[in-house]
């Protein structure tokens, strides 16, 4: 196996291909570059691939410039000079993507290599990479290539040329660049965390213990590979600081919240409330896009004395969720939509009138809300004319309902179907019986959870005032989830999570729309409708003020559903009522 070094051309640590007279390392791709000639097709500059009488030819040009008959499963390129099996001439794409019929199975499936007995599929291959014996000619533990009568024998004494062991570790199987993927894994977690000496960084040290905690070696692989391992190397080679003042100056992707969360989980940067500090990013963000001074310390002012006591009040309540503060952020942002049209009209804001803003409402139907929240906390600021207002919006709420008979089927499907995942027949069961949101699902913990101290087997929710046991079937699903659940993030797989639901960023749940993804599959045609149902049949059933201390919700919202059941507000006092004039005794 060739050495690797540091490229002089990219730095990058790569097999050395080739030496200047200087003696200095060049990887096989910067040297295939310093060798381009131009085109004869199309005149780039690119990699020669092959020559022939009128020049040099890229890879791209020479498929449909390479001499030869036609492909005859495409007929558009040239075909290879190798025949096929069946002699149908190919070109390279087709030659690679042709069923053939294997020559160890007989199946008809692409070849993944081709040994000198004939083409060989992918599974045929795997079973002598992972079939293991001592040869009986050289006696050594090697793959079993064949079996003959005097025993197994391994692929180098049948004269076949098959990478399958590692050099670093000896193990056998699948090689990853020429090496087992535990061993590439490791390989590229230290050039990775490798610091300007050369050496691992003692800061990010813990971070790495945490990634070699990956239970599949291609999994950490492809992280490395991808932008949460440039970011790595980033911090290693100090381009990039190893704060959250450094992430928060990069654009907010999944990767750069991926590693804020391993950063905190490794204890390498201390946690915070994540969603009230990039709540705090976005302030800064849209006051930093205001031009007019005047607008932007009213849009501080509207931010740090309305939109943020809202936020704090959200987080003291049952914490401060994504969907939250993006209604906070598209409030700052009306305000700013609004205050950019004032100007470009020439007035100011304590002398706007109302037919500027119903002429902007007009244009902005969406923004009503938004805008009218604004428009209040102006008004008691004394920012704007009292007389300027805007009205609520009508809320249209879809109340289409999933048929009892489906909603039940598909629940029952869910409690005896063992093909299902646990995850996903849990949480469609609480939707489709309690008509449970989503959103809530995801955030419920092991300390909600509570064992019947009358009925053994039987667990409950406390999900409100008054504890929600489940019935039988479903406590038992519950008890195996609870036993069974792992986070989706593989560096938190040895560690307890609190969440019944966890997700892939580290110490954060499942996300309602990944949830919702996955009922759609199970034959849920939306979690909207299957709750609707739900509730309409509890009502019907239960009270509403009972299932609001049961569920957890708002009493209005119980009475709704009570009221588009065909009851009134009067008959839980008739309930009540009747309750205590009950006689105690026989009459």
């Amino acid at each position: 196996m060739r050495p690797r070094e540091l490229c002089r051309i990219c730095r990058r640590s790569m097999p050395v291909a080739f030496r200047d007279p200087e003696g200095q390392p060049w990887c096989d791709n910067c040297r295939r570059r310093d060798c381009a000639e131009p085109c004869s097709g199309c005149g780039i500059t690119k990699v020669v691939t092959a020559r022939d009488a009128r020049g040099p030819w890229c890879s791209a040009c020479w498929q449909h410039a390479r001499p030869g008959p036609t492909c005859g499963d495409c007929g558009q390129s040239p075909s290879m000079p190798m025949p096929s099996w069946d002699g149908t001439p190919r070109c390279v794409s087709c030659y690679g993507a042709s069923s053939v019929p294997c020559s160890r199975c007989g199946t008809l499936a692409r070849a993944e290599r081709r040994w000198p007995e004939g083409p060989v599929c992918l599974p045929c291959v795997d079973e002598v990479r992972f079939t293991h014996a001592e040869c009986h000619r050289c006696g050594r533990m090697a793959a079993v290539f064949r079996q003959e009568e005097a025993g197994p024998l391994c692929p180098e004494c049948a004269g076949l040329n098959f990478a399958y062991r590692c050099p670093a570790c000896g193990a056998m199987g699948r090689l990853l660049h020429g090496q087992c993927p535990r061993c590439r894994a490791l390989q590229e977690l230290d050039e990775t965390f490798a610091g300007p000496d050369g050496q691992r960084s003692s800061q990010l040290a813990p971070l790495a213990e945490v990634l070699e905690q990956y239970e599949q070696p291609y999994s950490l692989v492809l992280y490395l590979r991808r932008p949460g391992g440039q970011l790595i190397r980033a911090m290693a080679s100090g381009d990039l600081e190893c704060s959250h003042e450094a992430l928060d100056a990069l654009r907010q992707t999944a990767s750069v919240h991926h590693l804020r969360g391993l950063l905190v989980l490794a204890e390498v940067l201390e946690p915070r409330e994540e969603q009230l500090a990039q709540f705090k990013r976005d302030i800064k963000v849209c006051l930093d896009e205001v031009t007019d001074p005047h607008d932007k310390t009213v849009l501080a002012r509207y931010a740090r004395w309305h939109l943020m006591p809202l936020a704090h009040h959200h987080l003291e309540r049952s914490g401060l969720n994504r969907f939250q503060r993006e209604h906070l952020r598209r409030k700052l942002q009306t305000a700013h939509v609004l205050l950019t049209h004032i100007r470009r009209r020439g007035t100011t804001l304590d002398s706007v009138t109302q037919t500027l803003v119903d002429r902007w409402l007009i244009a902005n139907k969406s923004r009503q809300n938004q805008a009218r929240s604004f428009l209040l906390w102006a008004a008691t600021c004394h920012l704007i004319p009292q007389n300027v207002a805007i009205a609520t919006a009508i809320r249209t709420v879809d109340r289409s309902i999933m048929s009892d008979a489906d909603r039940i089927l598909t629940a029952l499907r869910l409690e005896t179907d063992e093909s299902e995942h646990i995850t996903d027949r849990v949480a469609g069961c609480l939707v489709l019986q309690y008509g449970l949101r989503t959103d809530r699902l995801v955030n419920l913990t092991t300390d909600q959870f509570l064992v019947h101290p009358e009925e053994p087997g039987v667990l409950g929710l406390q999900l409100g005032r008054d504890p929600l046991w489940l019935r039988p079937r479903l406590s038992a699903l519950l008890q195996r989830l609870i036993n069974e659940r792992r986070p989706l993030a593989a560096p938190l797989r040895t560690r307890e999570t609190p969440y019944l639901f966890p997700g892939l960023r580290p110490d954060q749940p499942m996300t309602s729309a990944t949830l919702q993804r996955r009922l759609t599959r199970l034959g849920i045609p939306s979690t909207s409708k299957a709750r609707n149902g739900a509730w309409l049949a509890m009502v019907g059933a239960v009270h509403w003020k009972m299932l609001a201390d049961l569920l957890g919700l708002a009493d209005g919202t119980a009475h709704n559903w009570h009221k588009l059941n065909g009851g009134d507000r009067a008959s839980y006092v008739a309930s009540r009522l009747k309750a205590s004039q009950a006689p105690k005794g026989p009459e």
